[in-house]
């Protein structure tokens, strides 16, 4: 029997051109997903919040026209214009902006888990196509034995040894196994259609010599501190630990500058030097926080925030760690039990042998013959899908363990 991994190292290159391979499939998903692409366009919106803080408050220019002007020495004050500009306290700006870049971090996090989440999908996938390939072939090959089990069974009945039901019953189990391979088929076209949604593009649909990574077997310690969805955590208390910062700097008393122009009318009933002349005031104001409270309860929010992530990164370090393991179980039982599947494949394939020799010679019962032509189908089957479940606990874990 030809392996799941025999095929994937030995698929023809015949019809190769156009084809795409496993690792070609990759970088079209890396490059072309939209859900990756629209990430990246989220990070980048998120960077171009922080020029947008680093500046100074909107410069304040107010009006008026005195409708019952003030009588002044000078005049009548008809108008006034003021400008005014804020300035926050020396390095708040730079915490505003800080805190902006700080919260864009995550999404770069972010969109590495996609990736990997969407990787492994491509990669499962991909197995299922293999499998329902090789399921195909070895179906095939069945209808082979099936045909020549039937010409057995007319030949059986020409000699008058044998019922022509036998004949009827190999052409039934022939075409069962005909509406398995279109079934193959079907399930094989809809990996495809996923995969095309992953790359978003359509492709040839046809397999071409892949870089298959094997299970390979779990260290004692597991360190998932490099997995983006453990490190998001560090980043996100950088976040708070920014907003603390910036909270503790929007504590302190803001500042203000501006000037105030009085468009001053002529006296009519005197001439006093200067008359009419217009005044210039600038302003210096100072801004304090009188409120402390809410401040003090940022900081509190911020630290219970933190105690939070904390503890969330426990739990999901625990719940990786659960479920590699278990990808560790599932793949050492896969190993033994593929072994065994191997076994009873040579053991039913030459018992087989013997059976359709007896079988021809009138020494045995059809219905045994049958019974174990449909043994072997299933233990063939049944070892490509072990070999399918081996490589896709490969791709759970490298998708929690990525290969450097």
């Amino acid at each position: 029997m030809v392996s799941l991994a025999a095929l994937l190292l030995a698929v023809t290159w015949g019809g190769a051109a156009g084809a795409q391979s496993l690792d070609s499939l990759r970088s079209l998903l890396r490059q072309d997903n939209p859900e990756l692409i629209a990430l990246s366009y989220d990070y980048r919106a998120a960077l171009a919040v922080s020029p947008q803080l680093r500046q100074l408050p909107d410069l304040e220019i107010r009006g008026g026209v005195s409708i019952l002007p003030v009588e002044t020495r000078l005049g009548p004050q008809r108008a006034r214009v003021m400008v005014t500009q804020m300035l926050p306290w020396p390095g708040t700006l730079v915490a505003m902006s800080a805190l902006a870049d700080a919260r864009a971090q995550p999404l770069l996090e972010q969109a590495a888990a996609l990736q990997l989440e969407l990787l492994y999908r491509l990669e499962t996938t991909y197995y299922t196509i293999v499998a329902a390939e090789e399921q195909a072939a070895a179906l095939r090959e069945s209808l082979d034995l099936y045909a020549s089990l039937r010409e057995v069974a007319l030949t059986r009945v020409e000699n008058s040894r044998g019922s022509s039901v036998d004949a009827y019953r190999a052409e039934l189990q022939t075409n069962l196994l005909q509406r398995r391979i279109e079934a193959l088929r079907a399930e094989a076209a809809a990996a495809w259609t996923t995969i095309e949604e992953l790359v978003n593009q359509p492709l040839p649909r046809t397999l071409v010599v892949p870089q298959v990574a094997l299970p390979r077997e779990l260290p004692d310690e597991l360190s998932l501190q490099d997995h983006p969805q453990i490190r998001v955590f560090a980043l996100q208390e950088e976040i708070s630990r920014r907003a603390v910062v910036l909270s503790d700097l929007e504590a302190r008393p803001s500042f203000g500058v501006g000037v105030d122009y009085i468009l001053t009318g002529p006296r009519t009933d005197a001439e006093p030097e200067g008359n009419g002349r217009d005044a210039i005031l600038p302003r210096v104001m100072l801004r304090l926080p009188l409120s402390g409270g809410k401040y003090q309860s940022k900081r509190d929010e911020e630290a219970l925030r933190i105690q939070a992530i904390a503890t969330r990164r426990t739990s999901v370090t625990n719940q990786l760690t659960a479920t590699i393991r278990r990808a560790e179980i599932a793949r050492l039982d896969a190993e033994r039990r593929l072994s065994f599947l191997r076994q009873q494949v040579n053991t039913a394939a030459a018992a087989l042998t013997i059976a359709r020799s007896e079988y021809a010679n009138g020494r045995r019962p059809f219905d045994e013959l049958l019974r174990l032509e449909n043994e072997l189908i299933d233990y063939r089957l049944e070892a490509i899908t072990t070999q399918q479940t081996l490589l896709n606990q490969a791709a759970l874990v490298d998708r929690y363990l990525p290969r450097r």
